[in-house]
This record gives C-alpha cells, structure tokens and sequence, in this order.
C-alpha cells in the first residue's frame, strides 16, 4: 500500500433480508419451547414473548463488546466455569467483531431498532408468526409474541448447511444463550443498564460502545484466573 494512504473502513448498516436471517436463527437458538397446547399456533415449535426481549437478545449478537463483557460477569458471579473467559475473548478480539458490530439506538425501554420491514420477511412465507397478547386498554396491546414455525425452524437448518458464511452469526447467537437463557426482558434490560454508557445514552441516539473497557476488564480476569 503506498504511503500515506488512509484507508477509511465504511460499515454498511444491515439489509433487510440480513435483519430477517438474523432475527430468523434468534428465534430458532433463544426462543423457548412450546407446543400448541400452550395457546400458541398449531406449527409453533419455539417463541420469544415481547418484542422487548427479542430487542434485548438481538443487541447482544450485534455489539460484541456488550456480549464479552456479559460473558466475564458470568465467569465472576460463577455462572460459568472460568474457561469461559476464552470464549469472551474469542467474542471481543478473535471472531472480527468489527466487522460484525452495529450499534442500536435507545428508547425509553432500552436498545431498540424498527423490526417490522425484516419480520414481514419471515412472515409471509409462513416461517414465523406474531401473536398480540392481551391489552392494556382498548387502543394498546401489551405485548407481541414472536413464535417460531415447524417451517421456520426447518429453513434455518437449512441456511446453515447451504449457506456457511452464518457460522458466524450461529456461533455468536449460541455465546448468547450461554448467558442469557432464561432471563426475562426486564432482566436483560437491568443487566445492559448497568453500563453508564448504555444508561447515559439520550433516548433516540445510538448506543456506545464499551470495547476499550471490556479489554481491560477482560485481561485482568485472564491473568488473575492464569489465562493469560
């Protein structure tokens, strides 16, 4: 490269159709079981219950530094083995998390982006369906539910075997499940307040990251716990 030539990296944000696979192998790897007796429809296989929630899950796969932090709190609390710790690394400094960073913006109830446009992708081929459940007043519904279809969940096995380069996003969601099954939306939400810079964010503005404190968080767990 000759010198003096800067080199200015431009990070498109994602197409609908990425949203769509995303949210797609979300709902697949985070969703929780269910079955037709549940209330849910006749092909669900997995759902995720408020938009909130799956808000919250999706900010974890879409900013690294936010997930490897959440992954050393687990290995200090003892939630997960102190091994781990190599995963959290593996999250913030080996797996291109630049490459695959995109911040959200904040709303009065956390990160947030428009989801509409990438489920109406999913949906219309009958691989996912949204539920509203109950009201909170005539004009009001208090929640969607998000559930995941027998085809749905077939076509996400799918991308996986035809299409290899959502390994990554596969894997990253997985990292996911390791820390945040079977919490609830508001537990996610007062885990991802707990950082001033998340917390501090004006409502309508994007979201900062974390990284440089991750990484010094991060070394200091390693060489304490000798992984280093």
């Amino acid at each position: 490269m000759p010198v003096g030539v800067v080199v200015t990296i431009v990070r498109v944000e994602p197409t609908r159709e990425q949203t769509a696979v995303r949210l797609l192998l979300i709902l697949d790897r985070l969703g929780d079981p269910c079955a037709a007796g549940d209330g849910a429809p006749p092909t669900a296989v997995r759902v995720i219950q408020a938009q909130r929630k799956l808000a919250k899950l999706d900010f974890l796969v879409r900013n690294p530094d936010y997930l490897a932090d959440q992954i050393i709190t687990a290995c200090e609390q003892g939630r997960l083995t102190k091994e781990r710790l190599l995963d959290a690394r593996a999250v913030l400094e080996e797996r291109e998390p630049e490459l695959h960073t995109y911040r959200m913006l904040r709303n009065r109830h956390g990160a947030y982006e428009p989801m509409n446009n990438a489920l109406a992708v999913l949906r219309h081929p009958g691989l996912i369906q949204v539920v509203r459940a109950g009201k909170s007043s005539d004009t009001h519904v208090r929640r969607r539910d998000y559930y995941l279809l027998a085809a749905g969940a077939e076509f996400a096995q799918r991308l996986r075997t035809e299409v290899p380069v959502l390994a990554w996003y596969d894997q990253q969601i997985l990292y996911v499940r390791m820390v945040a099954e079977g919490m609830s939306a508001e537990e996610l939400k007062a885990l991802q307040y707990e950082h001033a810079e998340y917390a501090g964010t004006p409502v309508g503005q994007v979201i900062a990251g974390i990284s440089e404190r991750v990484r010094a968080r991060l070394a200091a767990a390693l060489e304490r716990e000798g992984l280093a």
